[in-house]
């Protein structure tokens, strides 16, 4: 299973996601076990984002249901990494421009055979790419999700979306995370739900460097 290992500054946001109210000392304490993250499922063993990939994960004890997300053409929210379908499916072009049918056609497991003929199956051929809505119906309000919400420039109202689905299954918030590169997009999180637990991921081509004017940008909320 591929993971996703966390910087000291990542540790430290999980371990803040968690405290509340000056807690962090005991927060720290309580939270030495390092989560398991089921990068894209188990996206190493099966095509990435589909429930083939995500049921691997969680045989292989992942602790997190990680997905990416992108919005189609009509609203609906799919579990891709890509902006592009080019890479994960028999298709062509941005997510943006296609409605869920059209994506509903597409094959998102072949690929995987072809780029990792060693750990290829006959039954990864024609996998459909999941909504969010049918990963929810399929693991359940319990599961452990930690969802980003990718390019969400492009995507208006894919966080109020994310919520409505949220709600809609009643999704154990105490279990989610939220992540995204994008500030804005989890302040707008914020705005629409103050409980939610939020990450605020951080990239840097060189050695890391973080001022404390940035560290107050992304801190208005203890989880972030």
């Amino acid at each position: 299973m591929k993971r996703k290992w966390l910087s000291v500054l990542g540790a430290f946001v999980i371990v803040a996601s968690f405290a509340t109210n000056g807690e962090t000392a005991i927060a720290k304490e309580k939270y030495k076990y390092v989560e398991n993250v089921a990068h894209r499922g188990a996206s190493g063993y099966a095509p990435e984002h589909t429930i083939t990939s995500y049921q691997m994960g969680e045989k292989l004890h992942g602790d997190y249901i990680e997905i990416d997300l992108q919005m189609t053409k009509d609203g609906q929210l799919i579990a891709m990494h890509d902006e592009k379908l080019d890479r994960t499916t028999d298709g062509t072009g941005l997510v943006k421009d296609y409605t869920l049918d059209e994506i509903k056609h597409l094959d998102a497991g072949s690929w995987f055979n072809e780029a990792y003929p060693q750990y290829a199956k006959p039954e990864y051929v024609g996998l459909k790419v999941p909504t969010l809505e049918e990963i929810f119906l399929k693991f359940g309000k319990n599961a452990s999700y930690y969802i980003e919400t990718k390019s969400p420039n492009i995507y208006p109202g894919m966080e109020g979306e994310l919520l409505r689905l949220i709600n809609k299954y009643n999704i154990n918030k105490k279990k989610l995370l939220v992540q995204s590169f994008s500030a804005d997009s989890l302040k707008i999180m914020y705005e629409l739900d103050p409980s939610l637990k939020l990450v605020q991921l951080l990239s840097y081509k060189g050695n890391a460097v973080i001022t404390e004017d940035e560290i107050t940008k992304i801190t208005y909320k203890c989880s972030v």
